[in-house]
């Protein structure tokens, strides 16, 4: 039985600087090799995009160095399972999309450089064989409707690309398609965001690329497998017996059936999903699977625990309880969920017994802008049916996210609820603020002066 999961990020994976003043030498180590990975291939290291909190955001990249971007959210998805493995073991490691490289480099597949190269072969053959600019979309739609709404826009390229949620389905193609998906969503009132991915991936556009990517991965040796690995893409476990190399090559062009996946995992017994990073994964599994415990594990923390049924732990009643380094924990996750021992395997406490370790009643610590700033993003996220990373600090709410006045209102009840804010969200700044950036700044503000 696969009681625990660790979950390896795809393109939301990277974040600037999640790394930032981690000094594990594991981590270090990943970085190592993947920047030495980096230069066989010509291009310079990409540590920096993830130990500078400053480093170019994923918006950028997409735009000025997709290849970059590609082997960061490698990297920082290999690192942050070395990470979880401080607190967690492992029963099975699931890949989102592009996470299936990691997940099988994690589980043995493949050896940290063989990973990386096979990021870097992956890379380049997607930038000289993509037919055509595209991208992706999320809809707030069951993958059935998304689909009858690709077959309403008939539109060449354009395609179901990832079932990640109940209703969250992600479409890839052609900048035209997507164009038209788009304002046909719109129509419907339908959700529909773009996301910061360079290339239409899971989707028939990318066959060309494939067939490159397969030609040049000849030589890269398949190792026994450690850990047992479940692939969204094949629909099932893999094993030594499965020629993976095949599979990753696959992906580009089939659909990722994450949704799926999430539920034959419940289904076989998996009750804890550890995300290793900070893409949104945990949240799509709530979605899908409310009653489990979701865990995020990222550099200096001790990982964000999602109660059952519940968002992921925020840094609600700050006065009463002490902030775990990078991030908080809300009195109200531990009153109301099971939460993971810290330093025990795979186990859960029930909410009855509360570990001194996790939340040490001592005198508040300050909150830091980008940890609210992320609890931010993911209660957004969640409560409106975006995927985490369409929600950025920069967008503007009203003209990016089309929250207009009425939902901007609807969504400041939950904010003050989430972070404890009381009275003080009565002050109309906080309905004014047109980004995320500028709200998480104004909630720290008062969070401090309410201490």
């Amino acid at each position: 039985m696969a009681e625990t999961v660790l979950l390896l990020p795809g393109q939301g994976g990277y974040t600037p600087g999640i790394f930032a003043g981690e000094s594990d030498p594991e981590v270090a180590e990943v970085l190592r090799v993947v920047d030495r990975v980096a230069g066989e291939f010509g291009h310079p290291g990409v540590s920096g995009l993830l130990t500078e909190p400053d480093a170019p955001g994923a918006a950028e990249l997409v735009r000025t160095d997709s290849f970059a971007l590609q082997l960061a959210v490698f990297a920082a998805g290999v690192g942050g399972f070395r990470l979880a493995l401080r607190q967690y073991t492992p029963d099975l490691v699931v890949g989102h999309s592009m996470g299936e490289i990691a997940a099988l480099t994690v589980a043995g597949a493949f050896d940290l450089a063989d990973g990386a190269r096979l990021v870097c072969h992956r890379s380049r053959a997607l930038s000289a064989y993509c037919p055509e600019p595209g991208g992706m979309v999320a809809l707030g739609l069951p993958a059935p409707r998304a689909a009858h709404l690709v077959g309403v826009a008939d539109r060449p390229g354009l395609a179901v690309a990832v079932a990640n949620a109940p209703r969250q389905t992600v479409v890839a193609g052609p900048e035209a398609a997507l164009a038209t998906v788009t304002a046909l969503a719109a129509a419907l009132e339908v959700p529909a965001t773009r996301l910061n991915a360079p290339f239409p991936f899971h989707s028939p556009m990318l066959a060309l690329a494939a067939e490159a990517f397969a030609g040049e991965i000849g030589d890269v040796r398949q190792r026994p497998l450690r850990l047992p690995v479940l692939s969204p893409v094949a629909g099932g476990s893999v094993d030594d017996g499965t020629d993976l190399k095949a599979l990753l090559v696959r992906q580009l062009t089939a659909p990722v059936q994450f949704l799926a996946a999430v539920r034959d995992l419940h289904a076989a017994g998996a009750r804890t999903f550890v995300e290793c990073g900070r893409a949104g994964l945990s949240g799509l599994v709530r979605r899908t699977v409310p009653e489990v415990v979701t865990v995020t594990v990222t550099a200096g923390s001790a990982g964000s625990v999602g109660p059952v049924g519940t968002e992921t732990g925020g840094v609600a009643a700050v006065a009463a309880v002490a902030v775990v380094p990078a991030q908080a924990v809300p009195v109200a996750a531990v009153a109301a969920s099971v939460v993971p021992a810290p330093a025990v395997s795979a186990s859960v406490v029930p909410s009855a017994v509360v570990p001194v370790a996790v939340v040490p009643v001592v005198e508040a610590a300050p909150v830091g802008v980008g940890v609210v700033l992320e609890e931010l993003r993911e209660l957004y996220a969640v409560t409106l049916g975006y995927p985490v990373e369409a929600i950025t600090g920069e967008a503007d709410l009203e003209a990016d996210l089309g929250i207009d006045s009425l939902k901007r209102a609807e969504m400041l009840g939950k904010v003050t609820a989430h972070f404890g804010l009381h009275g003080s969200s009565d002050d109309v700044r906080f309905i004014a603020m047109p980004t995320l950036a500028e709200l998480a700044e104004l909630v720290v503000a008062t969070l401090s002066t309410a201490r």
